[in-house]
């Protein structure tokens, strides 16, 4: 039987025939963690506040946002891909939110020429 033998050399990362160290990202998943879990609480202390609701909705909405672009870019490791990558990552984000605006338009001229049992004119 052969054994496997490596050819790489165990010298010091970035010097020529050596393999480089892997990167630790650890100290940023714990930043981008704390980052989220604020966000996280100023969602609920949102939530918690008597304000308008487009106004509340507007921002649990914009909260939302910037959480999933933390975890994209960092968790999903996007921040370190080809900014062309990130392009064909971000590009369905406004195409849903179109989406979902044309969706709720709908809905609500569906609501409007409804007539519903509850509600007497």
């Amino acid at each position: 039987m052969t054994e496997h033998v490596s050819h790489e050399s165990h010298g010091t990362p970035g010097t020529p025939g050596t393999a480089a160290a892997p990167a630790d990202h650890r100290r940023d998943y714990f930043r981008i963690f704390w980052v989220l879990l604020v966000l996280t609480i100023v969602e609920v202390a949102v939530s918690y506040l008597k304000i308008d609701k487009r106004l509340m909705s507007v921002t649990m909405i914009a909260l939302a946002l910037t959480k999933a672009a933390f975890v994209g870019l960092y968790y999903m490791h996007l921040k370190y891909e080809k900014r062309s990558l990130l392009w064909l990552a971000a590009l369905p984000l406004p195409l849903a939110g179109f989406y979902a605006v044309f969706l709720m338009l709908d809905g609500a001229n569906l609501l409007r020429a409804t007539t519903l049992p509850w509600i007497h004119h």
